[in-house]
């Protein structure tokens, strides 16, 4: 049986408590951007605006100013702050952050910050940040050779130049530059891994941990389900139960040291916390196509099964086509992993290839040309043409999948008529959805959508104040990120304004007025 990391004190004078341990004033769960970015503000690091030089919006500019010059933002009225700010984000803080951080980010490149940053370890708030690998949460699955849709500096979090870095780890590696501002995942996962060791945060996260189960424990005591003892018996600890606290439940996945101890792959751990804040990011459950023959095993969900496919030489330039369903970029990046191995591809997509809600019309064909490649042999290589140029690829729009048989048979249905295509392996690329099944019901009931709907990025996310991204169904629980809209890093970082500031204001008391 699997070991339980728990308190072992149980008199009030001993010199080990489990306090440490298994409480904390906010449990992160997911450590990716938006959780690093929060453990930042959390640990004490407070941004200030700089008004040496005038932000370029007049009305925020005079906004800012009403208040103290001492005085953080965090520690300021955020919803007057972001009042009539405009741009790519519904939500008001992190357009406000984005507005300070990077002013005119979409328009000018040298607009320089107008925050400062200044630390302070009396203003820290104790927390942990738990993640299932090391820091930089889905960023570290990704492939390394692909390059980011942002520009690289939007990936940048605060207190460490993002290009600066890169040149230098370019440097180090002996890389050559690219020169459209763009960095690989791979880049960029380095950066997010370094960042966290360079600020010295390392010290309030847990990697290596998979959260199971996330309850509220208000007038009730943490008890063991099968010994009806006590699962906290440390008394200082205990005083937390009956409390309105959340028990963080969860084991490791691969062996480390946790609180300077070793543990085990599958030891266990409980957090008990006022605050919990959802950072879980973008990948999750991979969305399915509820047809028969999904689980397949030549049926795969992400480009890093692809490549492992091509790696194992299970699909070769002699092999039949691979399948590649769904018209986005992680689509897209399939179409480009598989031609680059010289594997043959059947791009099977339910739009037309012309669509103007494609993401390929929304993006500059100067930045982005690998994408308008795909786009174009979309557009001119239907499944019965003939073609000498990328004669490698064919596609198949406004098609559907109707069926997919155990002898590498997918019936496909399309303008043509229907059919069968043989094929090596087929890979499923139409989104994800975030797996909140630690949380009761998976989180269903913190829709924005009146109905119990599961939780997805584009038409339910959770339901929060935009001014703390606090859940509206359940105090104490927060969110950020893709979860509540904000898919780029750029206004991840916003949330994680909202959300320090409100947490603080709960520990330390309430704003002054």
């Amino acid at each position: 049986m699997a070991d339980k990391i728990s308190c072992t004190s149980t008199s009030e004078d001993s010199p080990y408590c489990a306090l440490d341990h298994c409480y904390s004033q906010a449990v992160v769960i997911g450590n990716g951007p938006s959780g690093i970015s929060l453990s930042y503000m959390l640990s004490g690091h407070w941004p200030y605006y700089t008004s040496e030089e005038p932000h370029p919006d007049p009305y925020l500019h005079a906004r800012l100013l009403q208040g103290d010059e001492e005085e953080s933002l965090i520690q300021q009225d955020l919803e007057l702050l972001s009042s009539g700010l405009e741009g790519r984000s519904l939500n008001p803080v992190s357009l406000l952050f984005d507005n300070l951080y990077q002013p005119n980010a979409d328009f000018d490149d040298d607009q320089k910050t107008r925050l400062e940053w200044r630390f302070d370890s009396s203003k820290a708030v104790n927390h942990r940040v738990l993640g299932k690998g090391q820091a930089g949460g889905s960023w570290r699955d990704m492939e390394d050779s692909v390059r980011t849709l942002s520009l690289g500096r939007w990936m940048e979090l605060p207190g460490m130049n993002f290009p600066d870095w890169v040149a230098d780890y370019r440097e180090r590696v002996g890389k050559v530059s690219n020169t459209n501002g763009r960095a690989s995942l791979g880049e960029v996962s380095r950066y997010y891994k370094e960042y966290v060791e360079f600020t010295g945060l390392e010290k309030s996260f847990r990697p290596y941990t998979l959260v199971t189960s996330v309850q509220q424990l208000k007038g009730r005591r943490v008890i063991n389900s099968e010994s009806g003892e006590p699962e906290i018996q440390c008394p200082r600890c205990r005083k937390y139960e009956g409390q309105k606290i959340f028990e963080v439940k969860g084991h490791f996945v691969a062996d480390t040291t946790c609180c300077d101890r070793s543990v085990s792959a599958r030891d266990t751990f409980t957090i008990l916390t006022p605050n919990v804040i959802l950072a879980t990011g973008m990948l999750g459950i991979p969305n399915r196509l509820e047809v028969p023959g999904e689980d397949l095993p030549y049926v795969l969900y992400s480009l890093k099964d692809l490549e492992a496919a091509i790696q194992k030489e299970d699909v070769h330039s002699n092999s039949d086509p691979i399948l590649i369903i769904g018209s986005g970029l992680n689509a897209a990046d399939a179409v480009l992993t598989a031609m680059s191995a010289g594997v043959p591809v059947v791009h099977a997509f339910r739009r037309s290839a012309s669509d103007k809600e494609l993401i390929f019309s929304k993006l500059p064909k100067s930045m982005y040309p690998e994408y308008h490649r795909v786009h174009r042999l979309m557009k001119e290589l239907e499944f019965s043409a003939e073609s000498a140029d990328d004669s490698s690829y064919r596609s198949l729009q406004q098609s559907t999948v109707h069926e997919f048989k155990p002898n590498h048979r997918v019936a496909v249905k399309c303008q043509k008529g229907c059919g069968y295509l043989q094929v090596s392996v087929a890979v499923v690329l139409i989104g994800s959805r975030p797996d909140l099944s630690f949380l009761p019901n998976e989180g269903k009931h913190l829709g924005v959508r009146e109905e119990l709907a599961p939780i997805s990025y584009q038409n339910n996310p959770i339901n929060v104040n935009p001014y703390t991204m606090e859940a509206c169904a359940e105090p104490g629980l927060y969110a950020m990120g893709p979860l509540v809209g904000d898919n780029f890093v750029r206004f991840a970082k916003g949330g994680a304004l909202a959300v320090a500031s409100h947490i603080y204001s709960k520990t330390h008391g309430a704003r002054e007025t």
